[in-house]
């Protein structure tokens, strides 16, 4: 197997480099806003470099032209997104939009649909969020219960939604909705198109362990939708969903990667500087065995997310094996996060930026945070079903 780029492929990585570089906002530290949120005060300053990619074509480069992309391969994308992280470069924002909403709106949506919402989407002029997660319907998200109306030629929507991404910016959200409340749980279920600023929106924003409110809980009560703003038929939202979920569970690992081999290069850094009490932690055989265990596994990472790449670029759309790729990434990411914060020692417990934690408390805030991808895109416990029963076509126990 040829695990090389291709002449015209290394030429576009080191186009995409030297832009990069020359384009990084000046106030940009990357180990300062490494954890940037949501929630965070850069937020403006992140939505300004997502422009500036997307007028330089850096942003949505697989997507058709004539919707605001580039039309180019998945390869150079991945290529891009390595770039992106390998320079330290700013994130970007609307990745539900983007990542999620527009890929549903591609594969099952009207001409019409493309037209109005993908370039703004891409632009980030339009920032989009999630509904999907409900109080009583989350791994099991086929029983939600927030209810979609026929009356005349719009929608009436009532019902709640729970950690909804950065809800308290999104001016739109993309939302499931049950249109048939006496068919079986998989059917009558649409996918919707809502503006947030309807009159019958209530966003209250949830405040996580880590201490940042980028997830909320927004409330309809009789919103009224357009009936255009249905993406695909009425009581087809479940075939939408699951295109949706495909690519965050499988697609996104594109990128992760060298979001991960970063990580794992700080730990080592982390190591090799930590002294405890025989000396430093990377002479430690414990430690040394963990973190080669570490380096093993970003490796597996990086060889399963080209073997992801490889399906995109043949033409294939994730499937039910992408659960087997969000598994992975989140229990690994898991892992490397706890061993960062076990080398600090006892110190690795202080506060968010105390001038005594190492790395100003990092490790420890992202260890907590870590816990969030072994949830979101559906329970690992849930991919596990997935995998044995759509994967392996194991029976139902």
């Amino acid at each position: 197997m040829d695990f090389r780029f291709s002449e015209a492929e290394e030429s576009y990585r080191e186009e995409a480099r030297a832009w990069i570089l020359a384009n990084i906002p000046p106030s940009w530290n990357r180990d300062e806003h490494l954890d940037f949120a949501e929630d965070s005060d850069s937020y403006d300053l992140i939505r300004d470099w997502h422009r500036a990619l997307f007028d330089a074509g850096y942003v949505g480069v697989t997507w058709p032209k004539e919707y605001g992309g580039q039309g180019r391969s998945h390869v150079e994308n991945a290529i891009l997104q390595e770039e992106l992280v390998r320079t330290g470069a700013p994130p970007t924002v609307n990745g539900l939009g983007i990542g999620l909403c527009g890929p549903a709106i591609l594969h099952h949506g009207t001409e019409a649909q493309r037209r109005r919402f993908l370039r703004p989407m891409l632009r980030a002029d339009e920032l989009w969020c999630q509904g999907y997660s409900e109080p009583g319907s989350g791994s099991d998200l086929a029983s939600l219960r927030t209810r979609a109306e026929r009356r005349g030629d719009a929608w009436i929507v009532t019902g709640q939604k729970i950690w909804t991404s950065a809800g308290h910016r999104a001016d739109w959200i993309f939302c499931l909705v049950r249109t048939e409340p006496n068919a079986p749980k998989h059917q009558g279920i649409g996918f919707l198109l809502i503006d947030m600023r309807s009159k019958g929106i209530e966003v209250r924003p949830l405040v996580q362990m880590t201490g940042a409110h980028g997830f909320s809980e927004v409330f309809f009560t009789e919103v009224e939708v357009p009936g255009e703003n249905m993406v695909g038929e009425p009581a087809g939202g479940w075939e939408v969903a699951n295109t949706v979920l495909g690519h965050e569970r499988g697609a996104s690992t594109l990128s992760r990667y060298s979001m991960y081999k970063r990580d794992f290069d700080s730990v080592v850094a982390l190591a090799r500087r930590t002294r405890g009490a025989s000396g430093r932690v990377s002479d430690n055989p414990v430690a040394r065995q963990r973190i080669a265990q570490a380096a093993i596994e970003v490796e597996i990472l990086r060889l399963s997310s080209l073997r992801q790449l490889t399906a995109l670029a043949q033409g294939r759309q994730p499937g039910p094996e992408s659960s087997i790729q969000k598994l992975y990434y989140s229990e690994m990411g898991a892992r490397l996060m706890a061993l960062a914060n076990d080398l600090t020692g006892v110190f690795g417990q202080l506060a968010r930026r105390s001038p005594w934690a190492p790395d100003a408390g990092r490790w420890g805030q992202r260890e907590l945070a870590s816990r969030g991808p072994l949830i979101f895109a559906g329970t690992n416990e849930i991919q596990r079903n997935i995998i044995a029963q759509k994967v392996l076509g194991l029976p139902r126990s």
